[in-house]
């Protein structure tokens, strides 16, 4: 059961913007992590490096106040969503939207959408760029008809590619066929992750409540003096409640195979630092000749939409302690000096990770796989 205390005071900001500027959170930012995940049968027993597991590259795409998880699944290298944070906001002000697009440092190899490769209108950076505002999210035209759930809107690029194309994707019934009667490639998108539903329902959905309510309260303001200060007043309120919610801890996985660490993901106010630490009962770290009860510990800080993915890496020691235990000499025998023998360790250790960020906790429990 996940046990959840919220110790923020209240008041954390004062006087505050009237609205977002033009673009802030718009702009996409990509953050990746390379999981590991079970091959041909192997335990730690048979593969005690891990180094026969298989790696998936696994992406959290934050686009317009969306939040989307992404597995690497198409096998696409490049033409992906475009990542700003290699951008900073001052260095890309003189640049073109078409310098934005081909920024080596910012090209990413996640596709929220299905894709058509190997045809020139499509791989056109006029066309790319024709279906986007001024500062472009992707680096290619999407192949599908409906939204990837990034703030996208199919009929931005539906237009561009019956005009390039004479292909109409919101009649077609095969993708697949209407991209290679064209003589290119169809590509599947990447697979949305399992993490993505838990960050859509946590983090996604009240920070599209704020950001709509800072819409509107732009637009009135726009309008006329007299109802700015009353705009002003919602802006308030909206930051007020997004910048003091609480945190929000959730684990990629409950079982922790110490070895492999563990990686989560943890929502709450933006900018804020968060400390997140794994650890068991100081009893069982005493008996296991351990230091202390924290196994791993792991630091970062809450991006612009309020999230951090991070990941518990356990010490060599740690691990070994875990994994391992001595074997007693028998009764009589002789001491030759050499390193008391060891075997593996079986059975799992009770856990618990702890995540704390700008005075407020979260907590979930886990079992540490030995």
């Amino acid at each position: 059961m996940k046990l959840k205390t919220c110790i923020r005071a209240a008041g954390a900001l004062a006087a505050l913007a009237l609205a977002l500027p033009a673009g802030a959170g718009a702009v996409p930012s990509v953050t990746s992590v390379d999981a590991k995940l079970d091959a041909g049968g192997a335990t730690f027993l048979t593969d005690p490096t891990g180094a026969g597991l298989t790696t998936e590259t696994r992406y959290v795409v934050s686009a317009d106040g969306y939040v989307r998880a992404f597995a690497e699944t198409n096998g696409v290298t490049g033409d992906g969503v475009i990542d700003y944070s290699a951008l900073p906001a001052d260095y890309r002000a003189p640049m073109t939207a078409e310098q934005e697009r081909t920024y080596p440092a910012a090209q990413t190899d996640v596709q929220p959408h299905a894709t058509c490769s190997g045809v020139a209108a499509l791989s056109d950076g006029a066309n790319i760029l024709a279906w986007q505002g001024r500062e472009p999210t992707y680096n290619y035209i999407p192949w599908q008809r409906a939204t990837a759930g990034l703030g996208d809107d199919p009929a931005n690029w539906i237009a561009v590619v019956r005009r390039a194309t004479g292909v109409d994707l919101s009649a077609a019934t095969d993708a697949r066929r209407a991209c290679t009667d064209l003589g290119g490639t169809y590509h599947a998108a990447d697979t949305a992750a399992s993490i993505a539903d838990v960050l859509i329902a946590n983090a996604t959905a009240p920070l599209q409540r704020q950001i709509a309510t800072l819409t509107r309260a732009r637009a009135a303001s726009d309008t006329a003096a007299a109802t700015a200060r009353a705009a002003q007043r919602a802006a308030e309120a909206a930051y007020q409640a997004l910048f003091t919610k609480p945190i929000d801890l959730t684990l990629a996985a409950k079982r922790v195979v110490p070895a492999n660490g563990l990686v989560v993901m943890v929502t709450g106010a933006p900018t804020d630092p968060v400390d997140v630490t794994l650890e068991i009962a100081k009893r069982k770290a005493r008996k296991l000749g351990l230091d202390g009860p924290v196994l791993a510990e792991a630091q970062g800080v809450l991006n612009a939409d309020g999230a951090a993915l991070l990941t518990l890496k356990l010490d060599e020691d740690v691990v070994d302690a875990l994994t391992t235990v001595p074997v007693r000499a028998a009764r009589g025998a002789r001491r030759t000096g050499r390193r008391a023998a060891t075997r593996p360790a079986r059975g799992v250790i009770p856990a618990r990770v702890l995540a704390v960020s700008g005075g407020n906790e979260d907590s979930a429990v886990a079992v540490v796989v030995r």
